[in-house]
């Protein structure tokens, strides 16, 4: 009960803190739409001759907002905005003095186009400034989509809309054109008044504009003070269900399966109310998830690996708790349709409700996996409420029950409180507050609690976080992570940023003290982390360099056979490197990462280097190469270990692409390769091909294919 008491008085305080430190709020601009009729509608093309944007609201003062905040854009551009009964329809015309300097690299659906000239639009239909919907485009039509929140700081591009966008490079400069129907995204129809922005990034003079709130303090993509769109009125979204059934063949060999075998499954998307969306699907397939990256485990506790199927991805945002973080999450859905032991667990169906009722958030997961030689035939569930408090703040609930694991017995409960203020001070500034506390019960009824919390004061040129946690233990949500069980941990850090006004080459360089402390539940240490600085410098290129010195304590209470054969004995051990590195901007047609690693390691030395090269020629292909080597030598032993990739991408129009990623690491000695080639027929109709094939690097220096698994699958979406 404690905890909990001391949350609510802290709550309270910054409550009072953060009210106190209300600064100016920026003024938003304000646009008025122009409704056309659906016959006049404009071609989605790219050539913006159409005689519809003749007719659209113009917006033509863009603001820098970085590198120079709130100063005139280096290149002018225009934004034409109309729409018709089923459509909004956004074209951007981008002056470009030196068109030949036009960055258009990137063809595939969202793949990242941070080495590109490109365009985005956010819209936040309900006006609340905590969730909305990107779309971005660059010169060759590449089109990227996801979702944003007020609580991040990065569109989660895993979401996938359907709509339609196109783009060419001309005399002058680039166009774009968006068409995006309103049947894919949520908004009131009784309520004609969007929030929304609009920016661009010039890569090349490392440039962002933005339409409204081009301050440079903000976030690119953030949805605070973005402008609004009034008279979108008389709007049709249909009855709001799309079906997307699929069909596959798959082909495996492996020592676990052999043969052929056919699948078929569905999902059906439901607007049950115009914020209120219901997932169901049944027999789920993710042949075409991406393949987690290669990673060899140098620690004494497990290794988080994200979500990358896209049933889980829709919504999740909904389900997101407390400070987001990779060593503690409640809910952490790649649980789900795995065993124990790493193999895969047939998910039967599932049902998921995502949304919002009012000042309320609403996030509902419930599914059936099926039976394997462990686990007989089970249920699992999440359920995620959070309340809105004033402008930007809110305060939530958790519950889970099921293990998806096991059948063991598992249930999970907590809240937490988000209070922010993005206006604090004269210089609009964020300050954030996250609180929480969960408990959890196990078959055994043992209980368990974990909670802290987190400060944040994430600006420029100084900037700050603080955070406490605690995990008990025996917590332990078994549809969650928990990295290490049983520790207090604290950690915080501070930076500041400079801006050198005279400097022909240097656009800013920055120092950041950090520290890490875990200990046990009785306080006797585990682990230290300490950066006395880290230095990192911009220059006007793009181009950064950095430098990390670090220092460690790590206190093994038993021993730790950190690789095959050599074993470090229990005791306590001080250690530091240094790495330090240098990165080319992107911008260029190949760009490169290179750092190098020395220092201590335990009782012992370990020395590394790594690098990565991403090598785009013409925006039909690319390829990329990354490697991270380092020598361990410790009194039980040496070894060396290397992890390597390689990709190709392929993509001879936006709708067809090809990837292939080869990975290999010298401690499994194990080869994989992944290669899929995607033909989006329409927008929200996909045909997938897919290869996955394991090797064996053998003692003979030959290699020895252990596993192939070849997919076909078609997926198509009926709107009604």
């Amino acid at each position: 009960m404690e905890p909990l008491i001391v949350s609510v008085r802290a709550v309270a305080l910054t409550a009072v803190l953060l009210s106190v430190c209300q600064g100016r709020v920026i003024a938003a601009e304000s646009l008025q739409a122009v409704r056309i009729e659906s016959e006049s509608a404009p071609l989605i093309d790219g050539d913006l001759s159409d005689e519809a944007w003749e007719k659209a609201a113009l917006i033509d003062n863009l603001t820098q907002m970085h590198p120079i905040g709130q100063s005139a854009p280096s290149e002018k551009t225009e934004v034409r905005l109309c729409f018709d009964s089923k459509n909004l329809y956004v074209s951007f015309r981008c002056f470009d003095e030196t068109p030949e300097e036009i960055n258009a690299s990137i063809m595939q659906r969202d793949q990242s186009v941070g080495p590109d000239d490109y365009v985005f639009i956010i819209l936040d239909p309900y006006q609340t400034g905590r969730e909305g919907y990107y779309f971005r485009l660059n010169a060759n039509g590449a089109m990227g989509d996801g979702k944003v929140s007020g609580f991040t700081n990065s569109p989660n591009m895993d979401w996938d809309a359907i709509w339609n966008g196109a783009g060419r490079i001309t005399e002058t400069g680039w166009e774009v054109e968006f068409e995006i129907p309103f049947r894919s995204i949520s908004f009131d129809p009784a309520k004609g008044d969007w929030n929304a922005n609009f920016g661009r990034w010039l890569p090349r003079l490392q440039e962002r504009n933005r339409w409204s709130g081009a301050d440079r303090q903000r976030h690119f993509l953030k949805l605070e003070d973005a402008g609004i769109i009034s008279g979108l009125s008389d709007l049709e979204q249909g009855i709001g269900i799309d079906f997307k059934p699929y069909f596959l063949s798959r082909h495996e060999s492996s020592p676990v399966r052999e043969g052929s075998y056919e699948e078929y499954g569905a999902d059906v998307f439901w607007q049950v109310t115009p914020n209120l969306k219901t997932t169901l699907t049944w027999n789920t397939d993710f042949a075409e998830s991406e393949v987690d990256d290669r990673v060899v485990n140098l620690t004494r506790f497990p290794v988080f690996f994200p979500e990358k199927r896209d049933f889980f991805l829709e919504g999740q945002e909904y389900f997101e708790f407390g400070p987001i973080s990779k060593s503690l999450r409640p809910f952490h859905s790649r649980t789900i349709g795995l065993s124990d032991e790493s193999t895969k667990v047939a998910i039967d169906s599932g049902a998921k409700l995502t949304g919002r009722i009012g000042k309320l958030g609403v996030g509902m997961l419930a599914t059936r996996l099926g039976e394997t030689t462990n686990l007989r035939e089970d249920e699992v569930g999440v359920l995620r409420l959070t309340h809105d408090l004033g402008e930007e703040s809110r305060v939530g609930t958790f519950f889970s029950y099921g293990s998806p694991q096991s059948n063991a017995q598992n249930q999970v409960g907590g809240i937490d409180f988000d209070i922010r203020n993005s206006h604090a001070g004269a210089k609009n500034n964020l300050v954030e507050l996250k609180m929480f506390e969960l408990m959890s019960r196990n078959e055994n009824f043992d209980l368990a609690h974990s909670f802290g919390a987190e400060l944040r004061y994430p600006n420029e040129p100084l900037g700050y976080r603080l955070s406490v946690r605690q995990i008990d233990e025996l917590f332990e949500p078994a549809q969650g992570f928990v990295r290490r069980p049983g520790t207090r941990r604290a950690s915080g850090g501070i930076g500041y940023e400079f801006y050198p006004a005279n400097s022909p080459w240097i656009r800013e360089y920055s120092f950041e003290f950090s520290a890490l402390l875990y200990t046990n539940l009785d306080n006797m240490v585990e682990s230290v982390e300490f950066n006395p600085f880290e230095f990192e410098m911009e220059l006007d290129s793009g181009d950064e360099l950095y430098i990390v010195p670090e220092w460690n304590r790590e206190v093994l209470f038993e021993p730790f056979d950190i690789s095959e054969n050599v074993t470090i004995p229990e005791g306590s051990y001080d250690f530091g490197r240094i790495v330090a590195g240098f990165e080319t901007s992107n911008h260029r047609p190949v760009s490169v990462e290179v750092f190098g690693k020395a220092g201590n390691f335990y009782n012992g030395t370990r020395h590394g280097f790594g690098s990565e090269v991403d090598w785009r020629p013409s925006k039909y292909w690319g390829m990329d190469a990354e490697v991270d080597f380092s020598t361990i030598d410790l009194e039980g032993g040496e070894f060396e270990v290397l992890v390597g990739s390689a990709g190709f991408r392929y993509t001879p129009n936006p709708r067809v692409s090809w990837n292939t990623i080869v990975q290999w690491d010298s401690v499994s000695n194990d080869v994989g390769i992944n290669s899929r080639i995607r033909y989006i027929v329409s927008p929200g109709s996909d045909i997938f091909l897919v290869m996955n094939q394991g090797f064996n690097y053998t003692d003979e220096r030959t290699f020895r294919q252990d596993s192939v698994e070849g997919t076909a699958k078609l997926g198509w979406t009926f709107r009604y």
